[in-house]
């Protein structure tokens, strides 16, 4: 009983900067997006293959308001236009809803011109459309039952002590953990990560 009121008396509430470096994103955008093919269903239910993505790739946005850009490498399809390489790039702005833990697309912008008037047509209608589409689903994270799951995981550690390094070693709870923050910077994304609970630090050597 001792033990267990010390403990709950030593509260910990800590806000912990996470950075994620452009090149991960990038990395993993590519794995989801390179090969897929942009396409429009028409109203006979036939589809219409407009481009494929050769390549993605993630940075902060140089727009006012936004946060991130992707810069999308494209191949058109068309029978008028096919085998043309496009660029686009698609700014994003994301929200996190702290109640729900969850970020989402909250705003967007595509640009990408290819010095052709039916070609930069097919982008603004097709491409825009297609793109927010898929981005909107992509970009709709729902944090909260992985914060779950990892608060039951550390707590299961926390109760059998444990090891920091040799001699340090951490007792406690968790009761909360949440996203605070969402940032954009130059080179990383930043995630604020707010932690609640109980805990302490017991030593079981001393070395001098």
């Amino acid at each position: 009983m001792e033990n267990t009121e010390k403990i709950s008396d030593t509260n910990v509430n800590v806000t912990i900067p996470v950075k994620i470096g452009y090149p991960v994103l990038d990395k993993f955008l590519q794995s989801k997006m390179i090969g897929e093919i942009i396409s429009k269903e028409g109203a006979d239910g036939e589809k219409s293959n407009y481009a494929q993505i050769l390549n993605v790739s993630i940075g902060r946005s140089d727009k006012e308001g936004f946060d991130f850009c992707l810069d999308v490498n494209l191949q058109t399809l068309t029978n008028l236009f096919k085998n043309k390489q496009v660029r686009v790039f698609f700014h994003a702005k994301l929200e996190l809803h702290k109640e729900e833990q969850r970020i989402a697309l909250k705003d967007y912008k595509i640009d990408g011109k290819t010095k052709n008037w039916i070609a930069d047509q097919l982008l603004e209608t097709v491409v825009n459309k297609w793109m927010y589409d898929k981005l909107k689903r992509k970009m709709n994270f729902d944090f909260l039952p992985h914060i779950q799951e990892h608060i039951k995981s550390l707590n299961e550690k926390l109760e059998n002590k444990l090891e920091a390094k040799e001699g340090i070693h951490l007792i406690g709870s968790l009761e909360n953990m949440q996203l605070s923050n969402l940032k954009a910077g130059e080179e990383d994304l930043w995630v604020s990560i707010t932690v609640k609970g109980t805990g302490i630090i017991e030593l079981t050597k001393l070395d001098f």
